[in-house]
């Protein structure tokens, strides 16, 4: 009898082609197995959601109901986003800001955007003072100059003059030292302090050498920093002063795997200064989530604050996303669908094209929750390595997040330079 030969080059026999026969065929029934459940998580997933009726703000809040007793223990909740640059995740999230403020007492607004231009942007919020070219200017990362935004920080500041309790913008980023530094020179020009504009200006000329610096300049931003902090801690300097310095210090150690410690260190000297405030914190999806597969601010925020911090992550399956080219110009990234092996494949079956998901309820029945799967994760840039790169392994929805709004099909948030190219 003939033997045939595997690619490996061994001969088979009629045995081990039998059994060959019999593996693929358990694998193709476990396969359609898998296809044939399927509906019914869908099915299931259908039962536990809520679908949105908008995502602007001022639609009103009927169909976020069910959002409050995900957030009611909260004094941190952490809003997402699947990419810095869509259209209706931004509108989204400025109308969860309006219901978590005038529905659910929050009384603070956290971004990821350095300390110091966000209390520029602050006073502008709280008073309406300000020129725009000031103001504009004190957005301080490109992501964030969308109309998107901008319609968001108006409506802070309209909410203000309507209001004795004023909304407060903080930015809880430690990246561009610049605007620390200024507020800093300013009060030591205000209080005739030359030892505190000395450190400023010591400090400032180390930054501007940093791009060639050696270990030895980069040991020095440490200590110069450490003085300054100590300075204004002997000197009873006000305690957002105070935090300009710690801000600096942060930046004079920052490295990836310490941003997102910073950060949540920034949100908990918050709670500290204000016990009774209650904060919205906007960042990316990545930032917020309260997994420990790669530690990062909201772990170490969930490690803090137990139940009082909920994290909510937003996904989308199709559309556009405006993206930045290292110059700062931005374009429109056109997102790749799903991969079948990511969770946007599922949640893209539901029937509402928009809704709402209590992750916490939902993974009791939906098993596919607590798996590992891929998830869409684009950064300021798009993806690096194209559209192959657009979902990464992810750890499971129900540990990652306490709830998950789905939009089925978004768009590129529009640039405010764009849009009023005379600012």
């Amino acid at each position: 009898m003939r033997r045939s030969h595997a690619p490996n080059g061994r001969p088979t026999t009629p045995t081990s082609q039998l059994a060959h026969s019999w593996i693929t065929l358990l694998l193709l029934l476990a396969f359609n197995q898998l296809r044939a459940q399927a509906p019914a998580d869908i099915a299931r997933l259908n039962q536990q959601l809520t679908p949105l009726t908008a995502v602007r703000a001022g639609s009103g809040f009927a169909d976020l109901a069910p959002l409050a007793a995900v957030v009611a223990p909260a004094r941190v909740v952490g809003l997402g986003e699947c990419t810095h640059g869509t259209h209706e995740v931004f509108q989204l999230k400025h109308r969860l800001l309006e219901y978590l403020v005038t529905q659910q007492g929050f009384t603070t607004f956290a971004l990821e955007v350095d300390y110091g231009y966000a209390e520029i942007l602050n006073e502008y919020i709280q008073t309406g003072e300000g020129d725009s070219l000031t103001v504009h200017k004190a957005v301080g990362f490109d992501i964030w100059n969308t109309t998107e935004f901008w319609d968001m920080v108006q409506w802070m500041r309209a909410y203000n003059q309507q209001h004795a309790a004023k909304i407060r913008y903080v930015g809880i980023d430690m990246q561009n030292p610049e605007p620390n530094l200024l507020r800093l020179e300013h009060f030591a020009t205000q209080r005739a302090d030359t030892v505190l504009g000395r450190r400023v200006r010591d400090l400032r000329a180390t930054y501007a050498a940093l791009n060639k610096a050696s270990p030895a300049t980069k040991l020095r931003l440490v200590r110069l920093s450490d003085e300054l902090v100590q300075h204004l801690q002997a000197v009873t300097a006000p305690a957002a002063l105070q935090q300009h310095g710690q801000v600096l210090r942060q930046r004079a150690e920052l490295r990836a795997e310490t941003r997102d410690q910073a950060m949540a260190t920034n949100v908990t000297w918050l709670l500290g200064q204000e016990p009774a405030a209650k904060i919205v914190l906007w960042a990316h999806n990545t930032h917020i989530r309260r997994d420990g597969d790669q530690p990062q601010m909201g772990w170490f925020l969930s490690k803090q604050l137990g139940p009082a911090y909920v994290a909510v992550g937003f996904a989308t399956g199709h559309g556009t996303a405006r993206v930045l080219n290292p110059d700062g110009s931005a374009w429109a990234l056109v997102l790749a669908p799903p991969t079948s092996n990511a969770f946007e494949a599922w949640l893209d079956q539901a029937t509402p094209p928009n809704y709402f998901l209590n992750l916490r309820s939902a993974a009791a029945t939906s098993k596919w929750l607590t798996k590992r799967q891929k998830f869409r994760f684009i950064g300021a840039a798009g993806p690096v390595g194209g559209a192959n790169r657009e979902f990464l392994w992810h750890a499971p929805l129900s540990q990652a997040f306490d709830a998950l709004f789905y939009l089925h099909e978004t768009s590129a948030a529009q640039s405010y330079q764009a849009a009023h190219p005379t600012r």
